[in-house]
């Protein structure tokens, strides 16, 4: 009998009948049911963020109000909002804020849970179903490999070890089945560990994934097992594994080089490979001058030389070749940072020694480099627009953003290109991109 634990499954709901009797987890029945409801799952696929959106999910958090309020007034013209909200107060506070803004807050859907997320994109993923309606993949969730970090940063010292507890937003994992039973979806369950973020699809059957992300996320699998059980995820044909995400996006926060850290994902493709089209990859690049005068840069410079090198000799889903382009990244952002031992660590802006593995030896009092997390490629599609970050504000120059301009006008032809600045945001690790969930435009 399969292990349910590595056989996707899928939930009871009418679509799900065919995937769960090929998993043999159904009665004899059922699995007559699953037969006559085939048509429903052939041409299942993972949806693509350039394909029509019906709607854009965004989470409300005080702390980043600014930035859901700012994103609020681009997308609207564009898309509809679905605005998640934790409670009775959260949705009163969110609703005054757009209101504010002059949005028509009336025609925003407000959906209330405890659990909601802030960072939208990590909690979910979409799918179309062969009937053209929209199914979620449920992964398991493990804030973004808590333990496999906690386990390192506490290598060598016995006091630490009870840092390694769970930590807080563990309700989050159960927040896209919520979704999908909320709407009537389909949900599928993967037995891989993974969030919305390094989950980078063409719509087609192509899965761009970053290899150290996905073994750091399920390092019980082999790199074969986690193949097989990423081709089981509904219409998934292919994989280009990419061997490096962003040297600045580092796993919660950590050292990136010497007297540099950072605190991010672990390498999430949404930071540094964006598909354009079906066949076209946009690949962040490192500026040549740059690299050769900031360490970041230059450790960003070869890992995506190594990217770009297994891009241009991969190829689709049908055997046909990439357009790779290559989209310059913003001019380093960082700040000093003096390491406290009664640091507040909910804040972006404070350290302590604790935050480092033990073996490097940091020690309170030390003042090190932190790197926000930058890129061009944690862009927002909604239909007729596409949303980029703006790092004007943060020293980049005019020149090179004018140029990022162009690369997404030629990218997507017809849509406005907009920037917007997010800085804020990328001190978490995060952006707009994370901070935003499409919804895909289903059969109505």
């Amino acid at each position: 009998m399969p292990d349910p634990g590595h056989f996707p499954s899928l939930l009871n709901t009418r679509r799900g009948y065919l995937q769960a009797a090929a998993a043999g987890l159904l009665t004899l029945a059922d699995r007559r049911l699953a037969t006559a409801l085939a048509p429903a799952a052939h041409g299942a696929r993972l949806a693509a963020d350039f394909d029509a959106t019906a709607a854009v999910w965004m989470g409300y958090d005080a702390g980043h109000q600014d930035l859901t309020a700012r994103l609020a007034e681009a997308l609207a013209p564009f898309v509809r909002i679905k605005m998640l909200v934790r409670d009775a107060s959260a949705q009163a506070d969110a609703w005054a804020l757009l209101q504010r803004r002059g949005l028509k807050v009336g025609q925003i859907q407000f959906v209330r849970d405890t659990q909601v997320p802030f960072f939208a994109r990590d909690a979910a993923v979409f799918g179309l179903d062969g009937e053209d309606q929209p199914f979620i993949v449920d992964f398991k969730w493990t804030y973004y490999g808590w333990a496999n970090w906690c386990r390192r940063a506490v290598q060598g010292s016995s006091k630490r070890a009870g840092e390694c507890g769970r930590p807080d937003e563990t309700g989050v994992g159960e927040f896209d089945r919520w979704l999908a039973d909320q709407h009537g979806w389909a949900s599928f369950q993967s037995g891989l560990a993974m969030e919305g973020g390094g989950v980078e699809s063409n719509g087609r059957g192509l899965l761009i994934a970053n290899s150290a992300l996905w073994r750091g996320r399920n390092p019980q699998l082999t790199p074969a097992a986690i193949e097989a059980d990423i081709k089981r995820l509904p219409g998934v044909r292919k994989i280009i594994w990419l061997p490096h995400g962003l040297a600045h996006d580092p796993l919660h926060r950590g050292t990136i080089a010497g007297p540099y850290v950072g605190w991010g994902t672990g390498g999430h493709t949404d930071e540094f490979v964006r598909f354009a089209d079906p066949r076209t990859v946009l690949l962040a690049w490192t500026d040549g001058a740059e690299a050769r005068s900031h360490p970041v840069a230059r450790l960003n410079h070869a890992r995506m030389r190594a990217n770009h090198d297994v891009l241009v000799a991969s190829k689709d889903q049908d055997g046909k070749p990439l357009r790779v382009v290559k989209v310059p990244l913003p001019k380093t952002i960082e700040r000093p940072v003096v390491l406290a031992a009664d640091a507040d660590i909910a804040y972006s802006d404070q350290w302590s020694a604790a935050s480092f593995a033990a073996r490097e030896g940091r020690r309170n009092g030390d003042t090190v480099r932190q790197v926000a997390t930058t890129s061009y490629l944690n862009f927002v599609v909604a239909n007729k627009l596409v949303l980029l970050p703006d790092y004007v504000p943060h020293g980049t120059p005019p020149a090179r953003q004018d140029h990022v301009r162009q690369i997404f006008e030629s990218a997507f032809p017809g849509r406005k290109v907009q920037f917007m600045d997010a800085g804020h945001t990328n001190w978490f690790g995060g952006g707009m991109h994370c901070a935003t969930l499409n919804e895909p435009l289903g059969r109505t």
